[in-house]
């Protein structure tokens, strides 16, 4: 019953989320003429997720939780997460329950080449349990006021984007026209993501300069005769 009406509930929100995003669209607030566009498929941050896993957490020395793998959904506007975990009893190992944790990407930005994004959890299911009803009772509470410490387990998700962040110039030494040698650098930040169709796509807006002249060569020394 919890998990139907999880489930109920994260479908409510993909049509709310996918109702405001086309009301976005239908004021233009979704132009990307001046931003670059990277779409990322569920498959390639599946991939990205789960080769950082599992990730083991003890919880007030009473219970080890390990998130073994990761399912994204890209989907009506939202960036949703389920993870399946397994829940243990430090003082007895055979006692244990299969979790289902919900959340989603958060706090996305763009650094050293790097796309990066953290893991946010807001809820999580007993799915299957050895324990019986009345020990669920008790790791329920246990997981639920404890839930941050097992997403800070989770590592932040990084996907690789070959992005210059400067135009190198070499300057001109000849001729008419003198340029020193230098550099433009390009501040490159995330402007709008948005899930849709499978895929996660990422706006990014980038700002150009100050100009860097570059240091000037020492001059060469000759050595002595």
């Amino acid at each position: 019953m919890t998990l139907a009406r999880s489930t109920a509930a994260f479908r409510r929100a993909q049509i709310e989320g996918l109702e405001a995003l086309i009301a976005r669209a239908e004021k233009g607030e979704l132009v990307t003429a001046d931003q670059i566009a990277i779409g990322i498929s569920e498959d390639a941050v599946k991939t990205l997720l789960n080769a950082s896993l599992p990730r083991e957490v003890v919880v007030k020395d009473r219970l080890r939780v390990r998130v073994e793998s990761a399912e994204p959904f890209f989907r009506g506007n939202r960036a949703a997460l389920l993870f399946r975990a397994k829940a243990s009893s430090v003082g007895m190992p055979t006692a244990s329950a299969t979790l289902e944790l919900g959340g989603g990407l958060e706090q996305f930005r763009f650094e050293d080449g790097k796309l990066l994004a953290k893991v946010s959890l807001g809820h999580f299911t007993v799915l299957e349990s050895s324990i019986g009803d009345l020990a669920s009772n008790a790791l329920d509470s246990l997981v639920r006021p404890n839930i941050a410490m097992i997403q800070d387990a989770i590592p932040a998700v990084e996907v690789p984007v070959e992005i210059a962040q400067s135009i190198k110039i070499g300057g001109l030494t000849e001729g008419a026209v003198v340029a020193k040698p230098g550099a433009l650098p390009l501040e490159i930040a995330v402007s709008q993501v948005v899930p849709v169709n499978q895929r996660l796509w990422v706006l990014l807006k980038a700002k150009a300069g100050p100009w860097q002249t570059a240091a000037s060569p020492a001059p060469e020394t000759v050595a002595a005769p």
